[in-house]
């Protein structure tokens, strides 16, 4: 278990999505903790959060598997 950051990008495919229809806790067994969005700081964000691109996500949880949500998905 772990704190990791993951930025919103064309990889992570977060964009458009809320906190809580992202499956961020089922792929990671883990929590958003804090969202950083152009110099603004959410803590413990509400899970209705629409993520955003360039959105720095920091996640508290399996570090293995927040670092495959980074990785680009296979075509």
């Amino acid at each position: 278990i772990g704190l990791e950051k993951v930025l919103v990008n064309e990889y992570t495919q977060l964009k458009g999505l809320s906190i809580r229809n992202s499956g961020i806790r089922e792929k990671t067994n883990g929590l958003v903790i804090g969202i950083i969005r152009k110099n603004q700081q959410y803590l413990n964000p509400d899970s209705s959060m629409v993520f955003e691109w360039g959105d720095m996500i920091w996640i508290v949880g399996d570090k293995k598997k927040i670092q495959y949500l980074k990785k680009p998905l296979a075509s």
